[in-house]
C-alpha cells in the first residue's frame, strides 16, 4: 500500500501533502514516526498539529494552510503566536499552502527532505531521488477543504461534494472573499467555532450562503432569531427568486453550471413542527429556520426532535448578538462535531454575555463605505439651548405648572430618563426635527432624481407611532407606521406602499418591525425618535438604510462616496455616546470572557438607557415640552481624509501579510520597504 494511503487524512489538502510531497521524499518504513492530528501542550494551552513526526533529535510539526498567502489578519496573528507556542516547546514547524503543493511541488519535497535530514533516525528515511509527479489539484483554494480522497465518508456523494471545487468566488466581494478564507484558515486546524463581524451592508447573507456551500459535508441549518431574517435566507438560496446568492449575484453565478441544493424552510408558523417527517428533513441539502423552532429536543414538536447528531455538520447564525447563549447552546450541544459560523454587525450582546465563538474576520463600517459598500454616515443632531427650554406640567387636579429651563424640570421629576420620553413624545421637539428631516429629504431628492428617497422612524409605542407619522405627513413627508398587532394584510399593504417606487408612501414608523435582517437601499434618512438604551439595538435601526444605492440611473453620475445617509436626532434622546462608539470603530468589538472586568454583571432594568439619575417611578403628572430653541449640529461621522487613511492602513496590513509568507518560503528575503517597493511597481506596470 502506498504511503498516502495507509496514513490517515480528513481533507484533501492532507491527502495532498501525503501524496504528493510526503511519498515521494521518504520511505514507507516512516510509518511508525508519523501521527497524524498530534495534540501538543503548550502552558494551559492544547493545539493540534496536522502531522507530527519524531526522529531522535527533532521533533517536526508539520501545518497545512488552505489559503496562507491570503489569510486575514486574526488568523494571521493567531498563526504566528500558535507557531511561536510550538517553537517554545521544542518543534520544529514547516508550513505548506495548497497553492505551494500545487504549483511548487517539487520545491516543497526539497524544504521537507531539507528538515528531515537534520534528524540521524529520519535521514535514514529520505529517498536519495525523488520521483515527483504532477499534482492532480484543482485550482479553486477551496477544494483543499473537501474529504480526502483515502477518508470514509458518508458523504462522498452530497451535493456539497459535487459543488465546492466549483463555486466561483470571483463573483463574491473582496470581504466576503477573505472571510472565507479566515474560515477555511480557522476550520483547518479542527477548530469548530467561528465568529464573522461585518458591517451592516457587507453582505453577511451571501456570506452565509458561501460558506454552507463550501464547509458542509452531509447537511447545513442556518438559523435566524426571526422571520425576516429566515424569509431573507430563503430568498437567498431561492434560485429563482430576483437578486439570489447562488445565480443572481453582480458578479455571475456563484455555482456556475451546477444545480441548486434542497433547501427546506421551517417555522412554526408555517405549522406545527410535528407534521414534518424525518425523511422531508433527511432530503434537504439545507435547512433554513429560527431559534423558536428549533426547542429543546425533548418535545415533537421541536426540530432538535428529529434531528440526529450527525445529521447536520455546518451551522450559520444570523444575528448572533440577538439569541440568548443558551439557545445556540443547545444548537452546538445536538450536533457536537458540527462546524459553525456565528455572524452580527454588533457583537455587543443584548444580554450583556460574552460571544461563545472565535471570531476570526472582522470587517469594519468604515471599511465598508472605503469599499462603495455602505453610505457614509451624516449627523444632524438638534441641540437644545436647555436653559431657555419651556416645559408644561399637568398635576392630577388638572392644574398646570410652567417650568423653564431643563436642570428645573430635573429637579422635580429626578429621571433624565422621564426626560429623554418627555421630549420624545413632546410636539414641539417632534416638529423641530421634522423640519430638520425636511430640509434633509430635499436635498437628498436633488441628488438621488429619480431614485425616490425614503425616511424610516423609530418610536416609543403605538401612540407615539400615529402621532410622528400624523407631523410627518403635515411637513409633505407622507407617512404611516407598522406594528406587530396589525393584521398581515394592512403591514402588507403598508410596506408596499413605502417600498414600491410607485406607492405614496415617503416614509414609516417602525415598532420593531423593520429591523435586523431588513434591507432596503432607497432609505437615506433615519430619524431615531427615542432613546436608545443598547447600542446593538441602535446600530441595527441605522443599519436599514446604511447600503449604498446601484440603481442604473446614478451609475456615473452619483458615485457611492457622495450618498449619505442623515442621522437626525435630538440631544435629549442620550445617543451621542452611540455615535462616538461609531466613530471610534468600537462597533465591531465583541465582548470576550478574559475583556470582562472584575465586577461585571447583567445590566439592571435601571441601566437600561443613559444617563439615568433616578428610576422611573412616575407616570404622572404628564409633562411635555412647551416652547424649545437651538441649532443643528452637522458632521460627517467618517470624513473623507479619515476614509483615505483607513484604506492606506488596510493596504499597509495586506501587504504585511504577503511579505509574511513570502519572507517564511524564501531562503534570503528583501526587507519589507523593498518588497513592497516591488509590490506596487508590479501594480503599476
Amino acid at each position: 500500500m502506498p504511503l498516502y494511503q495507509a496514513i490517515a487524512s480528513n481533507s484533501f489538502l492532507e491527502y495532498s501533502f501525503l501524496r504528493w510531497v510526503l511519498t515521494p521524499a521518504v520511505k514507507e518504513s516512516i510509518r511508525e514516526w508519523i501521527v497524524p492530528q498530534q495534540k501538543v501542550n503548550v502552558a494551559d494551552r492544547t493545539y493540534r498539529v496536522d502531522y507530527a513526526i519524531s526522529g531522535r533529535d527533532l521533533k517536526i510539526a508539520i501545518e497545512l494552510d488552505g489559503f496562507a498567502f491570503h489569510s486575514d489578519r486574526s488568523a494571521f496573528s493567531y498563526d504566528r503566536l500558535r507557531q511561536n507556542d510550538l517553537h517554545t516547546a521544542g518543534w520544529i514547524v514547516i508550513r505548506f499552502s495548497y497553492d505551494a503543493i500545487r504549483l511548487d511541488t517539487t520545491r516543497c519535497v526539497a524544504q521537507f527532505q531539507s528538515i528531515l535530514s537534520r534528524d540521524p533516525l529520519l535521514a535514514t528515511f529520505l529517498i536519495e531521488t525523488p520521483v515527483i509527479a504532477q499534482p492532480d489539484m484543482e485550482p479553486t483554494p477551496l477544494f483543499s477543504f473537501s474529504p480526502s480522497p483515502t477518508a470514509t465518508h458518508e458523504t462522498t456523494d452530497s451535493y456539497f461534494e459535487s459543488v465546492r471545487n466549483k463555486l466561483n468566488l470571483g463573483t463574491l466581494r473582496d470581504c466576503q472573499t477573505q472571510a472565507l478564507t479566515a474560515l477555511g484558515n480557522y476550520f483547518s486546524t479542527g477548530e469548530r467555532r467561528a465568529a464573522c463581524v461585518m458591517s451592516v451592508g457587507a453582505g453577511k447573507t451571501a456570506l452565509g450562503v458561501a460558506t454552507c456551500l463550501a464547509f458542509a459535508q452531509r447537511r447545513a441549518m442556518v438559523i435566524t432569531p426571526g422571520s425576516v431574517i429566515r424569509g431573507t435566507f430563503n430568498k437567498a438560496f431561492d434560485h429563482q427568486a430576483v437578486g439570489n446568492v447562488l445565480y443572481g449575484l453582480r458578479g455571475g453565478p456563484l455555482i456556475p453550471g451546477c444545480k441548486p441544493p434542497q433547501v427546506l424552510t421551517l417555522d412554526r408558523e408555517d405549522g406545527p413542527i410535528r407534521l414534518v417527517q424525518r425523511e422531508d428533513l433527511l432530503k434537504a441539502d439545507v435547512i433554513i429556520t429560527n431559534f423558536h423552532s428549533l426547542g429543546t429536543g425533548n418535545d415533537e414538536d421541536d426540530l432538535l426532535f428529529k434531528l440526529e447528531p450527525g445529521d447536520i455538520d455546518f451551522i450559520v447564525i444570523d444575528e448572533a448578538h440577538i439569541a440568548a447563549a443558551e439557545s445556540y447552546q443547545r444548537a452546538f450541544q445536538h450536533f457536537p462535531k458540527a462546524r459553525s459560523l456565528l455572524m452580527s454587525a454588533c457583537f455587543q450582546r443584548l444580554d450583556g454575555r460574552p460571544i461563545d465563538a472565535d471570531v476570526v474576520y472582522r470587517y469594519r463600517l468604515i471599511d465598508s463605505i472605503a469599499d462603495g459598500h455602505a453610505k457614509n454616515l451624516r449627523v444632524q443632531r438638534f441641540a437644545p439651548e436647555v436653559e431657555q427650554t419651556t416645559y408644561e406640567m399637568l398635576w392630577s387636579d388638572g392644574s398646570r405648572e410652567e417650568i423653564v429651563g431643563r436642570e428645573a424640570l430635573l429637579e422635580l421629576i429626578k429621571d433624565e430618563r422621564k426626560l429623554a420620553r418627555i421630549t420624545a413624545k413632546s410636539d414641539t421637539s417632534i416638529r423641530q426635527l421634522m423640519r430638520v428631516v425636511r430640509t434633509a429629504l430635499d436635498e437628498q431628492v436633488n441628488l438621488l432624481y429619480p431614485v425616490k428617497p425614503r425616511v424610516l422612524f423609530s418610536a416609543l409605542g403605538e401612540r407615539h407611532a400615529e402621532q410622528i407619522a400624523r407631523i410627518a405627513t403635515e411637513y409633505g413627508i407622507p407617512c404611516d407606521y407598522l406594528h406587530h398587532s396589525m393584521t398581515e394584510s394592512r403591514i402588507r399593504s403598508i410596506r408596499n406602499r413605502f417600498e414600491q417606487d410607485s406607492g405614496d408612501l415617503q416614509g414609516v414608523v417602525q415598532l420593531k418591525m423593520l429591523g435586523q435582517g431588513y434591507d432596503f437601499p432607497p432609505i437615506t434618512i433615519v430619524v431615531p425618535m427615542r432613546p436608545y438604551g443598547s447600542f446593538s439595538e441602535f446600530y441595527q435601526f441605522i443599519g436599514r438604510g446604511i447600503r449604498v444605492l446601484q440603481h442604473p440611473a446614478l451609475i456615473g453620475r452619483v458615485e457611492p462616496k457622495q450618498q449619505f445617509l442623515d442621522i437626525i436626532y435630538h440631544a435629549e434622546f442620550g445617543l451621542d455616546d452611540h455615535i462616538e462608539t461609531i466613530y471610534r470603530e468600537n462597533d465591531m468589538d465583541p465582548l470576550t470572557a478574559h475583556e470582562l472586568p472584575a465586577d461585571w454583571r447583567l445590566p439592571s432594568s435601571e441601566e437600561t438607557l443613559p444617563g439615568t439619575r433616578g428610576t422611573d417611578t412616575a407616570t404622572r403628572p404628564e409633562t411635555f415640552v412647551l416652547f424649545e430653541q437651538g441649532e443643528i449640529d452637522r458632521r460627517v461621522v467618517h470624513d473623507e481624509e479619515r476614509i483615505e487613511q483607513r484604506k492606506a492602513e488596510r493596504e499597509e496590513e495586506a501587504l504585511a501579510q504577503r511579505y509574511a509568507a513570502y519572507a517564511q518560503s524564501t531562503p534570503q528575503p528583501v526587507s519589507f520597504e523593498q518588497f513592497k517597493q516591488i509590490v506596487r511597481l508590479m501594480h503599476e506596470s
